[in-house]
């Protein structure tokens, strides 16, 4: 599902209503695997980008997704790399089976450079976070989603491996 973070997201909305419909009809025998995408993160640890400013649509959008079972959300905006855990709500989702994992892979590389700085204490549903530009692949199949995020081979990137972050969801 790509959702537009610039769009009315409320109730009422062509976003909000369309969405609605849209899950309404997913049949998960059919399609295994719930994954959104949009631009502004709604789970962020980054001062230069904060909550906020995905805020009002998380308010708006994500119980329908909660309630659909998402099992992914997908989204960049931010110039740097970030995963959470499972959350719901604003926090971590307990139990985690009842969240959502979210990706910020807004790193692929930029003449602004990162998004800098983090909030000084990472929060607990974060976890992993880093400035770093690089890229991601999903691979699926109808019980595990493998997230592989990669680094660019850059000057600007910190040592360490080519593999920054790997997660297998499970279904």
């Amino acid at each position: 599902m790509m959702l537009c973070s610039y769009a009315a997201s409320g109730p009422g909305s062509p976003q909000h209503e369309w969405l609605t419909r849209d899950l309404a009809s997913v049949d998960r025998r059919r399609t295994p695997w719930l994954i959104a995408v949009l631009h502004t993160p709604w789970y962020t640890s980054n001062r230069h980008h904060p909550m906020s400013e995905g805020a009002r649509m998380r308010e708006d959008l994500e119980p329908l997704l909660l309630a659909a079972g998402t099992d992914l959300v997908l989204n960049g905006h931010v110039h740097a790399y970030e995963r959470t855990h499972p959350v719901a709500r604003g926090g971590l989702a307990s139990p985690p089976e009842s969240g959502i994992t979210h990706i910020t892979v807004g790193d692929g590389g930029n003449r602004e450079h990162f998004a800098r700085p983090w909030e000084p204490q990472q929060p607990a549903w974060s976890a992993l976070r880093e400035y770093a530009y690089g890229w991601g692949t999903l691979e699926l199949n109808e019980s595990h989603a493998v997230w592989t995020w990669l680094r660019n081979d850059d000057p600007w990137n910190p040592p360490g491996g080519r593999i920054g972050d790997r997660a297998v969801l499970e279904r």
